[in-house]
């Protein structure tokens, strides 16, 4: 954990217009590959024609996502590589909880954005075995990342029982949040008086995590 403030973090440079135009063809790309999968199945849509679709080259596509995979999940690394980073700039007094809300304020316009393709990203993962491996693979690298953010909180290892326990109870939150508003609202577009209220919830929920990290911290045994 760093002792510096936190202020710069999440906050990159404004990208030049080969890096745009590089972005629009990868969005259009994964968006593309999202509602054919979504139509025709998975393991029946070909590269070739996602391409089409994309008005692309095959070649393109697979310079953009190496693995067919990948086009299913395509922001899944870097918003786990901005948790890392956010994680790591934890200022003294910071916990895991803190950064977390803060990642989230910073992630919910993204997700509020896109929050028709995540839609059919649910429905594609939920229609395949295989994507729900590869979905639980990200899910357990974002509980290593916040067991290791949490072992820090309490001066612990991470493998230790705590910091799992507790990062395990943290991404549990975001799948009971995302079934309070199923069927009701879209999850990254629900607003009540300003606010989003999935905000809301996530931060009613973190901090009675917090509460317990901040409990075992205060527990510890006093090192001899």
């Amino acid at each position: 954990m760093v002792n510096s403030a936190p202020s710069g973090v999440g906050v990159p440079a404004e990208p030049g217009l080969r890096e745009r135009k590089k972005q629009r063809t990868r969005e259009t790309i994964a968006r593309a590959a999202l509602e054919l999968f979504d139509r025709d199945g998975f393991h029946e849509t070909t590269i070739p024609a996602i391409a089409a679709a994309a008005d692309v080259s095959p070649r393109t596509v697979s310079a953009y996502f190496p693995a067919k995979e990948d086009l299913v999940f395509p922001d899944q690394q870097d918003s786990f590589a901005r948790l890392a980073e956010r994680l790591g700039a934890r200022a003294d007094g910071e916990t895991t909880a803190d950064a977390l809300r803060a990642w989230i304020g910073t992630e919910l316009p993204r997700w509020k954005e896109r929050d028709d393709e995540l839609q059919v990203q649910r429905r594609v993962v939920a229609s395949d075995d295989g994507l729900k491996a590869v979905e639980q693979g990200f899910r357990a690298h974002g509980e290593e990342l916040i067991a290791t953010a949490i072992a820090e909180d309490l001066g612990a290892s991470p493998d230790a029982l705590e910091p799992r326990m507790a990062a395990a109870a943290t991404f549990a939150i975001f799948g009971i949040v995302g079934d309070e508003h199923d069927g009701k609202e879209q999850l990254a577009g629900a607003y009540c008086e300003g606010e989003p209220v999935v905000l809301q919830l996530l931060d009613r929920a973190l901090r009675f995590v917090d509460a317990g990290i901040r409990s075992l911290r205060d527990d510890a045994p006093a090192p001899v």
